[in-house]
Formats: structure tokens, C-alpha cells, sequence
């Protein structure tokens, strides 16, 4: 709607009054020589003032429009917020935001890789060291680093807790199982104390025979009166086994037999208290379960 149709509206609605000021005015000035004085000016007066009052009204008229009069054009359009909105912040320092995703700031958990190492194939490396004081061959000790990463525990298999070595007939009771490699004894005492850890054992057994060895809890006065709370571990396949050492694994009362490796006066031997043995396919190559303890060619038992 332009200006001047809405100037015309005005009028219209104004015709009325201008006419009533204009009849007014008429008669007021037929009358005007009859009027005193005081009379004429205050009809001029009032004839200025109507004559203001119209001005004025016409004019407001002409400038304002009325809410109702707008077109609403400018209202139908729908503003939408695409982006993420920021805050703006005035201080001196303002506050850094991470421009990855939440999903890319967390930092992820590392992945576990231990399964990985259960049932690998040891290594056939024989040379020596000594732990100490204990000979081991590297062989054996390899496989102890494995079962250490998959124990996990505050028991140090690789160190502190060795008590027994190879090579070795220090120990009667041992009964010539150490004579040869690949046998070692290993503490089950919290490190610099004489608490018997028991909650680590069952997971330390599993450990050590998911790393390739046959090994068994032996409890207090077990194997004599005053003998030590241990675990003793013999690594499958170890080419310098001793002939008991290969007993424990393929004997009559040996491990691949579900039994617990220590022979009896009676014969009859005891069942494997930690379950059945760990199978894994580098000892199938080596003949296991079905190998017996008789040693293989190029293979030395002491």
C-alpha cells in the first residue's frame, strides 16, 4: 500500500471533523463583526488551534503505520542454525575449545595383546645364564618373560622368585628333575615376606602353562616335612630335559596324562589339581601328548 492511499484513508476518516471546524468556522465569521472584542480573539484562538491540531494529525498520519497495515514478508523466513553455536568470551583469556570430536579427544584404552602370547612357540636358543645363582638356558628363561607378561602379578618369575635353577642336583627331593634344562622352581611368596600369595597361584599356573610349560603347586611339607610352598615348572619340549623331567611330562604319572608329575609308593597316581594340560600346536610337532619319555634323536637327557 504506497502513501498516498494511505493519506486518502486519512482524509476519508477526517472529512467528517473538517467539515464540522469549516460550518464553524463559517458562522463564526458571519458573526465576527458582531463580537466584542474579547470574543474575537478568543475565536481566533480557537480557529489557530483547530487549525494546528489538523496539521499535526494529518502528518502523523502520513509517517506512522499501523502494525496491522505491514505486510508480514520479512516474518515468514525461517532462520536455521546449521552450526554448532560458539559462546563469545571478553575476557583476556579466552577458553580454548578442542576442534576434534569427542570421539577422537578420548584417549582410547590400549589394546590387549597378551592372548597373542599364549601357546607361542618358544624359541631353541640353550645357551646359559645365571639368575641368582641359578643356571637357566635362555630357552627357559624366554618362556618365563612370556608366562610373566600373561601372569601380570607382583610375583617377579623371572628374578626374585626363581629358587631353583637347571642343571642342578642340589635338591634330592627333587629326584633328578632339575639335573637337566628347562626346570626351574619358582616362589609363591609375596616379594620380602613369607605371605604364601594363594589368589596368584591358580592364574600364575595358567600362565606358565599357556607359555609352554607343565607346572604344578607343591603346598607346604608336600614333598617332605619343612618343604617349601612352590611351583614347579618344566618347559615342554626342551631338547636337555632330564630323563625324570620327561617323566613329569609323558610319564605314567605325568602331565599330558592329567596327572600331578610326582610318582607314588602305590603306583596310582594323583590327579592334575589344576585341570588338564595346555595343548598347543608347536607340541603336537614335537609328538605330544602322545610322546613318551624316551628322549628323541639329537635330543640329551642327563
Amino acid at each position: 500500500m504506497n502513501v498516498y492511499a494511505k493519506l486518502g484513508n486519512k482524509i476519508t476518516r477526517l472529512y467528517p471533523l473538517m467539515m464540522d471546524i469549516t460550518s464553524h468556522f463559517i458562522a463564526s465569521a458571519n458573526m465576527w463583526n458582531n463580537y466584542p472584542q474579547m470574543y474575537k480573539r478568543l475565536l481566533t484562538s480557537r480557529i489557530f488551534s483547530y487549525a494546528i491540531c489538523l496539521v499535526l494529525f494529518i502528518l502523523y498520519g502520513c509517517s506512522h503505520t499501523p502494525e496491522s497495515d505491514v505486510e508480514f514478508e520479512n516474518r515468514s523466513t525461517l532462520i536455521v542454525f546449521t552450526g554448532t553455536p560458539t559462546q563469545t568470551n571478553t575476557s583476556e583469556n579466552p577458553i580454548r575449545r578442542p576442534s576434534l570430536s569427542p570421539s577422537e579427544v578420548i584417549t582410547k584404552a590400549p589394546e590387549d595383546h597378551s592372548t597373542d602370547l599364549a601357546c607361542m612357540k618358544p624359541s631353541e636358543d640353550y645357551s646359559r645364564i645365571e639368575i641368582n645363582g641359578y643356571q637357566l638356558n635362555q630357552r627357559t628363561f624366554k618362556m618365563l618373560k612370556t608366562a610373566q607378561r600373561l601372569y601380570g602379578g607382583d610375583i617377579d618369575i623371572t628374578s626374585d622368585a626363581i629358587t631353583q635353577g637347571s642343571y642342578s642336583n642340589a635338591v634330592v627331593a627333587s629326584f633328578g628333575t632339575h639335573a637337566g634344562g628347562g626346570v626351574v622352581d619358582l616362589s609363591v611368596m609375596a616379594p620380602g615376606t613369607y605371605t604364601i600369595l594363594y589368589e596368584d597361584i591358580d592364574p600364575l599356573i595358567n600362565a606358565l602353562r599357556s607359555a609352554g610349560f607343565a607346572a604344578w603347586y607343591r603346598d607346604l611339607d608336600e614333598l617332605y616335612d619343612g618343604s617349601p610352598a612352590h611351583i614347579h615348572a618344566v618347559a615342554i619340549g626342551d631338547q636337555e630335559l632330564s630323563i625324570a623331567a620327561r617323566e613329569q611330562l609323558a610319564g605314567p604319572f605325568g602331565y599330558f596324562w592329567g596327572y600331578n608329575g610326582l610318582p607314588t609308593t602305590d603306583k596310582v597316581p594323583i590327579r592334575d589339581p589344576h585341570g588338564g594340560p595346555v595343548v598347543c600346536d608347536w607340541m603336537i610337532e614335537k609328538g605330544y601328548p602322545n610322546k613318551t619319555a624316551t628322549p628323541s634323536p639329537g635330543e640329551t637327557a642327563p
